[in-house]
């Protein structure tokens, strides 16, 4: 849906917030700082110690930043870092918790699925379905192959020395609860049913999962009795639910949300847990039980209920981030490297900027902690894969986007033939264009018979999974 009155000034916000986490990153690993002042850049007392999942779980939104600003400084920053922390993986590919981001030496060299490490694996996976990136899809399929050699202690997950693979702590925590669900996303359904139906044993014997439960001694772990009202076992509930329909998986979900009114519900929402074995309530509520919790709840139900809502039949296919956030595969986001015949991808051409939106930061400020990649003027561009358009005419380009593009075809709604708009002298090079075809390509009238060939000759796919 377009907003006549909307131009573009949230994301003018986001690219300015983004560009006062940049100097995060300006570290000899690449892996970022665990925070940064928004004014003033990274203190120079900030502890150079950050998690995995820290370092790890900023490639979807900056990702998509720079496909929305043409500008692939936040895309390079964050690949670099996940990079940064591969390249420090143990010889039986497993990572830390914790590592310095100066020295990129591991300060805790506990591997896990769980606490400081869940979304590192999450957006592997997930930058690949959302930008095509197989890179991404290489580090994920290595690192997942890894953990379930090394942590899967069948239907349970440990945590294990990342060098020795020695087991460090047979503790089930509740971030492991995602889990299930990004094995939906990778297609491995059976080991995923296995492992929910033994965490929800845990929240099925609590009434909720403690943070932490001892596997050795089926117990809740010491100082791990709260449950801070999380999302992850729902979340992992509806992926199985939508996978499989099997009515199981909307019975674990009446008695997650039974739990949550009985046991939770307080005056003005919903409380934390602080002790699950008596459900003492405390005075605090996270704001994730809204973006997330509460969110997987009605999701799972309004799929019971039928298909007739914006994830499953909405414009896009859709990638959630950590945080529980839809982030739409739009051409302009998942295609902005292909062929510019697709819809919202950049031709090339100077780019025309007709105002910078800077960060506020004053410049002395700025000096202190950027390098030259944060640069706001002459940034470079992202460039069409292919160049045999180059005699098209593209003068008039706002922000590298095809003038002669509508709304509808920038982002992708449907599907249209474009008369007089391409044009292509060789043979070879109409076979080059039809062979990187891709199912919402805008072509001249003359292609329309090609599309079929297209579609069964695509040599990138849609590289986003239906979900």
């Amino acid at each position: 849906m377009r907003v006549p009155s909307y131009n573009g000034e949230l994301l003018h916000l986001s690219e300015d917030l983004a560009r006062r986490l940049l100097p995060a990153f300006d570290t000899p690993t690449g892996i970022p700082y665990g925070s940064v002042n928004l004014l003033h850049g990274v203190d120079e007392n900030e502890s150079k110690i950050t998690s995995t999942a820290g370092g790890g779980t900023l490639t979807l939104e900056f990702g998509v930043l720079s496909r929305l600003t043409n500008d692939p400084v936040f895309e390079e920053v964050t690949k670099n870092a996940v990079r940064g922390i591969w390249a420090r993986r143990s010889k039986l590919n497993l990572v830390g918790a914790h590592i310095n981001v100066f020295t990129g030496e591991w300060t805790q060299k506990d591997a896990g699925i769980g606490t400081s490490i869940d979304s590192f694996y999450e957006y592997l996976l997930k930058a690949y379905l959302l930008f095509g990136d197989e890179e991404y899809l290489f580090i994920f399929q290595e690192a997942y192959g890894a953990a379930m050699n090394y942590l899967f202690n069948d239907p349970w997950y440990v945590e294990v020395n990342m060098n020795s693979a020695a087991i460090v702590w047979p503790l089930f925590n509740s971030l492991q609860a995602f889990w299930p669900g990004l094995q939906v996303l990778a297609g491995d359904i059976e080991p995923a049913m296995r492992t929910h139906t033994a965490f929800f044993s845990v929240w099925q014997r609590y009434g909720f999962t403690p943070e932490g439960f001892n596997l050795a001694t089926s117990s809740v772990q010491h100082g791990q009795k709260s449950y801070p009202l999380r999302p992850e076992l729902i979340e992992s509930t509806y992926w199985l639910y939508k996978a499989t329909r099997d009515p199981r998986y909307l019975d674990a979900g009446r008695d997650m949300l039974a739990s949550l009114q009985y046991g939770a519900r307080c005056t003005c929402g919903y409380c934390h847990i602080s002790d699950v074995e008596c459900h003492k309530q405390e005075d605090h509520m996270e704001s994730f039980f809204l973006a997330e919790t509460v969110k997987y709840l009605w999701l799972l139900f309004d799929l019971a209920a039928g298909p007739d809502n914006l994830i499953e039949n909405g414009p896009y296919k859709y990638i959630f981030s950590t945080e529980g956030h839809l982030l739409p595969a739009t051409p302009q986001i998942s295609l902005v490297r292909e062929h510019c015949s697709y819809y919202g991808a950049y031709c090339e051409g100077l780019e025309v900027r007709p105002e910078s939106h800077a960060s506020a930061i004053p410049s002395d400020r700025q000096d202190a902690n950027d390098s030259r990649l944060y640069r706001i003027e002459g940034r470079p561009r992202f460039q069409s894969a292919s160049t045999f358009l180059d005699s098209a005419s593209v003068s008039g380009l706002i922000k590298g986007v095809c003038p002669g593009l509508t709304h509808a075809q920038r982002f992708g709604i449907s599907y249209q033939a474009l008369t007089n708009r391409i044009h292509v002298d060789k043979p070879d090079q109409r076979e080059a264009a039809i062979n990187q075809g891709h199912s919402l390509l805008v072509i001249s009238s003359s292609f329309a018979e090609h599309k079929s060939s297209s579609d069964n000759n695509d040599g990138n796919g849609d590289s986003s999974e239906e979900i």
